[in-house]
């Protein structure tokens, strides 16, 4: 029989219409998404984003990955980046006929919203329509995001208001324009000393017309067999109920823990968490560098022993991960409430109270009126839209200013050119720590004196942007060094074009006078960070700190991209030491002695790693007793782990140059090495011995602990373990460990195994290479150079992705500021106005692979003349340098202004 669904069919098919029609919408009713036909709609989605062009584009290519998707189990597909003028009709049709909607991200590279300096204007407004203006058009539009991660440290609270006036002007857009009332929501990275204050700023308040639709969460705390409670989502279960928008996780899929188990959507789709959540988004589809894809494109092809996959074609499971997930998503259908039976209970749900602000934490107070079209925050004034706000102290790093007799008795140290170079706008995140009670202070260390000072308090070029500097008190960055020279400037300009915190100098002006081979150099350095870590008032226990050594690391990475990795590493670490170790029971004396399971042993601090241990001794616990690398134990072929002289070994041995981690726990690190100095006569050896020597002695009771008080089950199994060689025995060389009855031991102390904060350079330049990730065709032959090359097809991983584009980390799309950029100045090279990661040269341990957010030359110190021109800021470094701070003479070269030669 002839039907009207065939006879539809037909028209479409005659008339090249468009199926999109054909699939119900989506929209919002209370806290729950319904579609068109009245059913609820829970979300199993996959973010879809292989590259930085538009995915929605090639229909072909969308045609093979929409019927893989519908395989899987798949409904909804996330797109971070699209292009507004592209034709997507071709890949829109794919998905709908596959019953697969999108969320889509309404910005770009260069329009998104930003934690460092938060703005709203026209610009990125009408980019926003542009992006609406194309997809609303289509019914498997489920929902645009107005942005993602924007806040990713616990005191960028201040930006929200930002995100919420972007929501609020797009949702104007679409009710002037008529459009169908198309979901606005934001993806929040978890950061849980914002929850629920930020979800709930979110939502809240009376005006409908300025919250958001939905809400949801980039999440990725449920690793391997977890459970509701240990995972933490009982907790955001917790802090979702009653919520009166939609909230559901745009990104998760933790894969610390493999193979992928996806654990977690038992939970999020069954009865713990169905009434309150509305799904899940799976990071991600396409196989890339960071092991997150779910198929990979195309068989992968072996010739000459290199394997790669190709950019395009049939999608092809990755095992088990693809088949874990589509075993979840088939017994998981919850079947939710009809909208017909919903709506009554929805009319009665109300926004959340608007948050109050907290002296350290939450910083907007109630719902203060919203930025305008224009508008920017200038934290140091605390105007714009969070004038209510209670804004977080600068640390004392970015406030003071000292005396003008201190800062040139002090400045008289250090180059003119230098001075001359940096306005004085950012040399108030420079200055000296406060004098310390030691032999080693110095008649110039005072708090109130500036390290650098400029003999004016103007300079010529561009004015400095009064959004400048990072106020931000929860990341600090200190340095070491006692004394100027042109490596240090170049340690301190990386950090300065990649919008570090404003460094402290320590020790700067001080002579030291030891006996050891380092003159007491090093001991003075453990005895300075100590001191500083002590004595600053404007640090909290639970800030995060870097240390770094002064004269021999260059940063490539900004620092979002550190602090995601670090806490990635740190949550792998946990869990690794939670399977190893277990968890104990102890009691809580401030909430009446209940007792809590926790884990025998955490890791808070992370060091960089070398690959031979030096200078202790091998029989030394530094040496002998530590864990094995978490790479492959065939990652330099069977020679793997053998290399006496170290280039064929993995990194497992502490380096000392470079550690991050909470300002409680690294200065309990440092508090110790200095009882070593001073009391168990290590003084004159250096402070790579004395840290590696901690950590060995923190190694070695672990293992005692574990070996006294596990069965003979545990016992048999580490015995497996060390014949397998995926777990290192005790050295029975390894020289007895004094044990000092009340001393401490246990420090949280591990390390950055796979070089993605912390490259070593030791015994491993030959490993690391600088890669455009456009060129492909030299990606894929990289064992042509490179014997030990990753056999995975390197590809730039997402979280320098997602990163703030390098040209636009100084300002905003609409900044007048941002004509230093432009290379309007004679013989001053900009960076192109277009530019992405995608487009220049990174640093990459393309054995790992990895590509670290800083390089460590503790090797060989000509590499620090012969890969300066490497660095991808270097070229430009003048004109980021002059949107930076507007200090330098147009006719002044670079590396003469900061006291540098250029090559």
């Amino acid at each position: 029989m002839f039907s009207k669904t065939l006879l539809a069919a037909a028209s479409i098919a005659a008339f090249g219409l468009s199926t999109v029609s054909a699939i119900p919408t989506i929209s919002v009713v209370g806290s729950k998404f319904f579609t068109s036909d009245g059913h609820q709609f829970y979300i199993k989605g996959v973010a879809y984003q292989p590259g930085p062009d538009d995915p929605l584009i090639n229909s072909d290519q969308c045609q093979l990955d929409a019927k893989a998707m519908q395989d899987l189990g798949a409904n909804t597909i996330r797109v971070y980046h699209v292009d507004p003028s592209g034709n997507h009709d071709g890949c829109m049709s794919a998905f709908a006929n596959a019953g697969i909607y999108l969320f889509v991200d309404l910005d770009t590279f260069t329009t998104q919203i930003t934690q460092e300096s938060p703005t709203w204007n026209q610009t990125q407004l009408t980019l926003f329509e542009k992006v609406l203006d194309a997809f609303q058009q289509y019914n498997n539009t489920a929902g645009v995001f107005v942005g993602n991660e924007v806040i990713t440290m616990a005191n960028g609270s201040d930006s929200s208001p930002y995100i919420k006036a972007a929501a609020r002007d797009i949702k104007a857009y679409r009710n002037s324009k008529k459009y169908r009332n198309i979901p606005v929501g934001y993806s929040a990275a978890d950061i849980a000393e914002l929850r629920p204050m930020l979800q709930n700023y979110l939502a809240c308040g009376s005006n409908t017309s300025e919250s958001l639709d939905f809400f949801s969460l980039n999440a990725y705390e449920w690793c391997g067999s977890s459970s509701y409670t240990v995972s933490g989502y009982s907790m955001l279960e917790q802090n979702a109920t009653g919520y009166n928008i939609p909230i559901f996780f745009s990104e998760t899929g933790c894969n610390t823990v493999p193979p992928r188990t996806f654990e977690d959507q038992s939970a999020i789709f069954g009865s713990q968490m169905q009434d309150t959540w509305s799904g899940a988004i799976i990071y991600q589809w396409v196989e890339e560098t960071n092991n997150y894809g779910l198929v990979s494109y195309g068989s992968a092809t072996v010739t000459a022993s290199v394997t790669s996959w190709p950019a395009s074609g049939t999608p092809m499971p990755v095992s088990p991960d693809y088949q874990n997930l589509k075993s979840q998503w088939a017994t998981l259908t919850p079947s939710g409430v009809a909208l017909s039976a919903y709506s009554a209970s929805a009319s009665s749900l109300t926004p959340p109270t608007c948050p109050s602000s907290t002296p350290g934490g939450w910083l907007i107070d109630g719902n203060p009126p919203l930025p305008t079209v224009g508008q920017t925050l200038n934290r140091a004034t605390g105007t714009g839209a969070t004038a209510t706000a209670t804004t977080s102290s600068p640390s004392a790093t970015a406030t003071k200013k000292g005396n003008a007799s201190g800062g040139k008795e002090m400045a008289e140290q250090v180059s003119w050119g230098i001075r001359e170079a940096i306005h004085q706008k950012s040399l108030s995140g420079y200055r000296t720590p406060s004098s310390f009670s030691s032999p080693y202070a110095s008649e110039l260390a005072s708090s109130e004196k500036p390290l650098l000072a400029p003999p004016y308090t103007t300079a010529t070029g561009t004015k400095v942007p009064d959004h400048h500097g990072w106020t931000n008190t929860s990341f600090h960055l200190l340095v070491p060094a006692s004394e100027s020279n042109p490596n240090l400037c170049k340690t301190l300009l990386s950090s300065f074009l990649l919008d570090y915190p404003p460094p402290t100098l320590i020790n700067y002006g001080k002579t030291f006078e030891g006996n050891g081979w380092d003159k007491g150099t090093h001991t003075g350095k453990i005895r300075g960070v100590y001191d500083y870590l002590r004595d600053a008032k404007q640090f909290k226990d639970d800030d995060l700190v870097l240390v770094i050594d002064g004269y021999d690391i260059w940063f490539q990475l900004p620092p979002e991209v550190m602090i995601k990795r670090y806490r990635s590493i740190v949550r792998a670490a946990n869990e690794r030491l939670r399977r190893q170790y277990g968890m104990i029971s102890r009691k809580k004396p401030w909430e009446g002695d209940q007792v809590e399971r926790v884990q025998m042993y955490s890791q808070k601090v992370v060091y960089g790693a070398d690959k031979l241990c030096w200078p202790n001794p091998a029989e030394d616990p530094a040496c002998a007793a530590l864990p094995l690398s978490t790479l492959p134990i065939d990652v330099y072929g069977p020679q793997t782990d053998k290399d006496r002289e170290g280039f064929l070994n993995r990194p497992r041995y502490l380096n000392s140059g470079t550690v991050i981690g909470p300002v409680a726990d690294i200065r309990a690190i440092y508090e110790r090495a200095l009882q070593k100095v001073d009391e168990e006569d290590r003084g004159t050896i250096g402070d790579q011995f004395v840290f590696a020597e901690i950590f060995g002695e923190q190694e070695v009771q672990r293992q005692v602990t574990r070996s006294t008080s596990q069965g003979a089950g545990g016992r048999w199994l580490d015995w497996l373990s060390n014949a397998l060689g995926t777990s290192p025995p005790f050295n029975d060389t390894m020289n007895n460990m004094t044990v000092v009855p009340g001393q401490r031991y246990e420090f949280g102390l591990g390390l950055d195994y796979e070089s993605q904060l912390f490259q070593t350079m030791t015994h491993s330049a030959s490993d690391v290479d600088f890669l455009f990730y456009n060129d492909t065709g030299h990606l894929n032959n990289l064992h042509e150079t490179h014997h030990y090359a990753s056999t995975r097809l390197l590809r730039l991983p997402s979280d320098i992705r997602h990163a703030s584009p390098p040209a636009g980390r100084t300002h905003g799309p609409d900044d007048p500021d941002a004509a230093a950029l432009t290379g309007s100045t004679p013989n001053v090279p900009a960076l192109p106005g277009n530019t992405t990661w995608f487009t220049l040269p990174l640093a990459t341990n393309v054995v790992v692979p990895s590509i670290p957010t800083l390089l460590h030359f503790n090797g060989d110190k000509s590499m620090l003349d012969s890969w300066w021109p490497k660095l991808w800021f270097q070229p430009f470094s003048r004109s980021l340098l002059r949107a930076t701070d507007g200090g330098i003479d147009a006719d002044v070269p670079v590396g003469d202004a900061l006291g540098l030669r250029e090559p």
